[in-house]
């Protein structure tokens, strides 16, 4: 009854066909046409950019005055802390990662 929370494997099997292939755009070519066209709606404003920076550029301080941060390898799943933190109340992550650092 109601909602389940139960997740099940599904074999998605959606083709289309090669009329809607070939009248699909190229990659970029949508985004290069709005720009063409004056159509903003996929772009940022400068002055939204502008502010964005000033919240990256106060979290980029607060981590540089962290000496024990944990990092991680490109590819990886993450710190070793995160799956110690996680451990240390009996859970863990799902999926395992095969390395990390």
């Amino acid at each position: 009854m109601g909602q389940e929370f139960e997740l099940e494997n599904e074999t998605l099997s959606f083709t289309h066909d090669d009329k809607s292939v070939n009248k699909a755009p190229e990659a970029y070519e949508r985004l290069l046409l709005d720009a063409l066209s004056g159509n903003q709606t996929n772009f940022t404003h400068w002055t939204e950019l502008a502010q964005t920076w000033q919240f990256v550029d106060v979290i980029r301080k607060a981590w540089d005055q962290m000496p024990n941060m944990p990092t991680y390898a490109a590819g990886t799943m993450g710190p070793v802390a995160a799956a110690a933190l996680l451990e240390a109340d009996g859970h863990h992550w799902v999926f395992q990662p095969t390395k990390s650092s």
